[in-house]
């Protein structure tokens, strides 16, 4: 009984160290695919707003992360 519950831990441990190894490729390689949905909902939002009459800003601003200050 020891036997086959130390292979189970044991497959266990080898599946959590696969996924290990392979999440963080699956997770840069994504971005790609992020960045057309944004640049696709963008468009998608122009669209709309020109079927609306309403004019975009010329510049969209960037989001500035927030970055606290020093606590003295």
């Amino acid at each position: 009984m020891l036997d086959g519950f130390s292979l189970l831990i044991g497959l266990g441990w080898a599946l959590f160290g696969l996924l290990w190894i392979f999440v963080p490729f699956a997770i840069f390689g994504i971005k790609g695919l992020l960045r057309e949905i944004l640049a696709e909902q963008k468009r998608t939002n122009e669209i709309l707003s020109r079927a609306h009459g309403v004019s975009p800003p010329l510049e969209m601003p960037e989001g500035v992360p927030f970055r606290p200050e020093r606590y003295p």
